[in-house]
């Protein structure tokens, strides 16, 4: 598939395929898992108005994964279905306008203080309906409006293609068998990255894609590339790659090395 193309219609991420990638390519990652119950997900989305606020993603996920996940860390902190209604109970303090911001992760606290709670910005769907916008930040902050949030990904199923691509694959096996190349700020680096892995013979996954987030995979090679678009936290196209074999690992090295400066844009 050509960048346009891609551009025109990129896959969108569903539960079922995420289910399936993780299998592959970890067997037993997603023992564990348990669904949350149909009227914990109503108790969840009524504050928001109703089930048809929470985008379709989100509400697979928590049929999914709502209740635990595991050994699957998403994050410092916590998306249990549980926890997050038990936080709903407190009637105390502010909170922000429940029609446009739903809380999906709450930040754990540790050493450094706690880590901010992650949110669906409901007023910024995907074009496809599927998804929406998500931010990072204090729930104080958010009701005050004195902070800036963080926009780590763009949307939830960003999120979940990025850390799933993470835990799945980059962080396992030796350090050596994974590598990471930063692009540079130009905008064509991703597309420039996207279409020279695609003539490697690397194609898209069953996470699917976005033109922010785009995990490839060369199965014969076993190897696996995350290429990350520029944000507000990071401004440059970042390149994760793993192969699970060491020569393999080595060989990919040299390809982007000689390659370096077309993947750039330069």
């Amino acid at each position: 598939m050509t960048w346009s193309k891609f551009l025109k219609a990129p896959p969108p991420l569903s539960i079922t395929g995420l289910l399936a990638f993780m299998e592959r390519w970890k067997p037993g990652s997603t023992h564990g898992f348990e669904p949350a119950t149909a009227g914990q997900i109503a108790a969840l989305a009524k504050s928001h108005g109703g089930l048809d606020a929470l985008p379709p993603v989100y509400r697979e996920f928590l049929a999914t994964m709502g209740a635990s996940t595991g050994g699957l860390r998403l994050k410092f902190g916590t998306t249990s279905i549980s926890v997050l209604l038990e936080d709903l109970k407190d009637h105390q303090r502010e909170r922000p306008d429940s029609r446009r911001h739903l809380k999906f992760a709450i930040g754990e606290d540790d050493y450094n203080g706690r880590h901010p709670d992650d949110f669906f910005d409901l007023s910024r769907p995907t074009p496809d309906g599927r998804d929406a916008a998500i931010l990072r930040i204090h729930e104080e902050d958010l009701v005050s409006g004195k902070v800036a949030a963080e926009r780590p990904f763009p949307t939830f199923s960003d999120w979940l293609r990025s850390v799933i691509v993470s835990r799945v694959c980059l962080e396992v096996g030796p350090k050596q068998h994974r590598r990471y190349y930063d692009l540079g700020p130009k905008p064509e680096a991703p597309a420039k990255a996207y279409e020279f892995f695609t003539r490697l013979g690397f194609s898209l996954t069953e996470l699917g894609a976005s033109s922010e987030v785009i995990p490839l995979e060369h199965p014969e090679r076993g190897a696996i590339a995350l290429i990350s678009a520029p944000s507000t936290s990071i401004p440059s196209t970042g390149l994760e790659l793993h192969a699970r074999d060491k020569a393999q690992q080595l060989l990919l090295n040299e390809v982007i090395q000689d390659h370096k400066h077309e993947l750039r844009g330069d």
